[in-house]
C-alpha cells in the first residue's frame, strides 16, 4: 500500500483516458442533480480505470457515510468486505493521500494482504474528495481479478482534484437547501399561506414580515405590480392575525368615482343622492372587528382622500347624508401597482395619506426576479387545472424553457393564464410549446440563446450558464440522432461517446432514439 506520486510523464496511454475525464467534467457541469450527478460520474470512473465496482461516501455533519455505490450494495456485501473497504477509506481521509492496495505489491502487510483476499479483490483504490483544507468525501473503486494500471491511478488522481471541488459546491448547495427548506417548512407550518408558491429568498423574506406583523393593528401598505399576489398577502395577513374570525372585506377602488366611492367606503342614509332609497352600511362598517383590503388605492379621487386618513387617524367614519360619526375597529391594507411617491410629489396623492398608510411597507418582487419559482408554479397551476384523472401532465423541455425564459409582464396571474390554456388546449398529458401563446413560444430577442437579465446578479449569470449549457447539449444531440438515424449505438461509436452515457444524455433532454422512442436505461 502507498501513497500516489505527485506528479510523472504521462504515457500515451494515459493522455487516453483524458476524454473520459472531460466526459466527467461535462456531467458535473451540466448535470444540476446533486443526488444523480455522483452515480452518474462513479459510473464513468469505473468505464475509465477498469474497475469492477465501488461507491463514493459523502462528508454530512461531521461523518462520512456511503451515498452512492455501483455494485457495492451494502445489503449484499459481506463484514468483512464492507470492514475492510471502511478502513481504507479511513486511512484515505484521514491521510489526505490515494491509497493502492493490490495482491501484486511488495509493501503491503501481512494483516493488509490477508484482508484483501477475504475481501475477494485483487486491487483497491481509494482516493480522498479534499479541496483546500477540507475533505468532503471519498471514491473507492475495487478490482475483482487483476490490479490498477499506473494509467489508471494517474486518472484517478487527477479526477481526485476536480470532484474534490464539485463536492465541496454540492455539499454547500444542499446545506443552503436544507436551510432555506427548513425556513419555509416552519413558515407554511406555523401560519396559512393558503395560496403563495414560492422557494425563493427574498419571498420568504417577505412572508417572514407578514407572520412578524400580523398580530398588529398597523396599516400595511402592499406594493408590487399586477399580478403579482398583492391580494393573497393581504389574505396572509388577515388570516394569521387576532381577527382572522371576523370579515376580511375588499374594495377595488379604481374606476369609482368620487361620490360612489365614498359611499362604497363609508355607507349613505336614505335620500342621501338621487337612487338612494335605503340606508346602507359601507364596506368599512361591513368589516367591524376585521381587515379592510383597498386595492389600488393610488386611483381614490382626491376628494375621498381626506375621509379615508380622518379614518385611518380617528377611527370614526360618516356616511353619506348623515352628520353623525360611528366608531369602527377595522385594519386596513392598501395596495397599488403604481408609484406612490411619485404621485405625492406630483400633487395627485395626499401626503399625509400616503405616511399614514405604509406604517409597515411590503413590497412585492415581480415574476421575473424571481426565476426559480416559476418551475414551482407551474406544477402548482397544473395540478389546479388539470381536469383529467389518472393523468399527470407535464411541460416538454422545449416548452419549460420558453416557460423559464418569458419575462411575464403580468406577472404570477399571466402565468397562470398560460397553464390554465396549455390544459385547455392538450389533447394528452404531454405539453409543447404549441399550446403556448406566441409571445411565451417564441420569445423576442436575439437569438434563441439570449437570456434575459433583471438583477445581473451572479446567481442570475449561473442559471443563465446552465440554461444555455442545457439548451447546447439539447441541439447537439438531436443533430447527432438525426445524422445517424436515430441509431443510438452507431451515434457512440461515431462521436466518441460511452454508449450508456449517450443514452442517459438522450433520456436527460427527452431526445428521441431509433423509432422515435427516448431511448431507456438502467440507473
Amino acid at each position: 500500500m502507498h501513497p500516489f506520486p505527485p506528479h510523472r510523464t504521462l504515457t500515451a496511454a494515459a493522455m487516453d483516458l483524458y476524454p473520459s475525464l472531460l466526459q466527467i467534467v461535462r456531467i458535473l457541469l451540466s448535470e444540476d442533480d446533486d443526488a444523480k450527478a455522483p452515480e452518474l460520474v462513479l459510473r464513468r470512473v469505473l468505464e475509465a480505470t477498469g474497475a469492477d465496482r465501488g461507491f463514493i461516501v459523502v462528508r454530512e455533519d461531521g461523518s462520512y457515510e456511503q451515498k452512492f455505490a455501483v455494485h457495492f450494495d451494502k445489503a449484499k456485501i459481506s463484514d468483512k468486505e464492507r470492514k475492510f473497504s471502511r478502513g481504507l477509506v479511513r486511512q484515505a481521509i484521514e491521510t489526505r493521500q490515494i491509497v493502492h492496495l493490490s495482491r501484486d505489491a511488495d509493501e503491503p502487510r501481512a494483516s493488509l494482504l490477508k484482508s484483501l483476499e477475504e475481501s475477494g479483490a485483487s486491487a483497491a483504490l481509494v482516493a480522498p474528495l479534499a479541496h483546500g483544507a477540507d475533505v468532503y468525501g471519498a471514491v473507492y473503486v475495487e478490482y475483482k481479478s487483476r490490479a490498477a494500471s499506473d494509467e489508471a491511478l494517474r486518472f484517478v488522481a487527477e479526477f481526485a482534484e476536480l470532484a474534490g471541488l464539485f463536492l465541496k459546491r454540492a455539499l454547500e448547495r444542499e446545506a443552503l437547501r436544507r436551510r432555506s427548506q427548513r425556513l419555509e417548512r416552519d413558515l407554511f407550518a406555523r401560519y396559512d399561506f393558503e395560496g403563495i408558491v414560492t422557494q425563493d429568498a427574498r419571498m420568504l423574506a417577505l412572508l417572514k414580515t407578514v407572520a412578524q406583523v400580523a398580530d398588529s393593528d398597523a396599516t400595511v401598505l402592499v406594493r408590487g405590480e399586477t399580478g403579482t399576489g398583492k391580494e393573497l398577502i393581504a389574505r396572509a395577513l388577515h388570516v394569521n392575525s387576532p381577527r382572522r374570525s371576523k370579515a376580511c372585506v375588499t374594495l377595488h377602488t379604481s374606476a369609482l368615482p368620487g361620490t360612489i366611492l365614498e359611499s362604497e367606503l363609508f355607507g349613505h342614509v336614505k335620500g342621501a343622492f338621487t337612487g338612494a332609497d335605503r340606508d346602507r352600511v359601507g364596506r368599512v362598517a361591513s368589516a367591524q372587528g376585521g381587515t379592510l383590503f383597498l386595492d389600488e388605492v393610488a386611483e381614490i379621487a382626491p376628494e375621498v382622500q381626506a375621509k379615508l386618513l380622518r379614518f385611518l387617524q380617528f377611527g370614526e367614519i360618516q356616511r353619506v347624508g348623515s352628520d353623525r360619526t360611528e366608531k369602527v375597529d377595522v385594519r386596513v391594507i392598501a395596495a397599488t401597482h403604481q408609484d406612490l411617491p411619485a404621485l405625492v410629489e406630483a400633487g395627485k396623492f395626499r401626503r399625509d395619506l400616503y405616511f399614514r398608510l405604509k406604517v409597515i411597507e411590503i413590497e412585492i418582487p415581480p415574476l421575473r426576479e424571481r426565476a426559480s419559482d416559476v418551475p414551482l408554479l407551474v406544477e402548482h397551476f397544473l395540478r389546479t387545472c388539470w381536469k383529467r384523472p389518472g393523468e399527470r401532465p407535464r411541460f416538454t423541455e422545449r416548452a419549460a424553457r420558453a416557460l423559464r425564459e418569458h419575462a411575464y409582464p403580468g406577472n404570477v396571474r399571466e402565468l397562470a393564464h398560460v397553464v390554465e390554456r396549455a390544459c385547455i388546449l392538450a389533447a394528452g398529458p404531454e405539453l409543447d410549446v404549441d399550446l403556448l401563446p406566441s409571445d411565451v413560444a417564441q420569445p423576442a430577442g436575439p437569438g434563441p440563446l439570449a437570456p434575459r437579465f433583471s438583477r445581473l446578479s451572479a446567481d442570475e449569470l449561473d442559471a443563465a450558464r446552465e440554461a444555455g449549457v442545457a439548451e447546447l447539449e439539447r441541439a447537439f444531440l438531436v443533430a447527432l440522432m438525426d445524422r445517424h438515424g436515430g441509431n443510438v449505438s452507431q451515434a457512440a461509436r461515431e462521436s466518441g461517446f460511452n454508449r450508456t452515457y449517450l443514452q442517459k444524455l438522450l433520456a436527460k433532454h427527452r431526445v428521441a432514439g431509433a423509432g422515435g422512442r427516448r431511448p431507456a436505461f438502467d440507473g
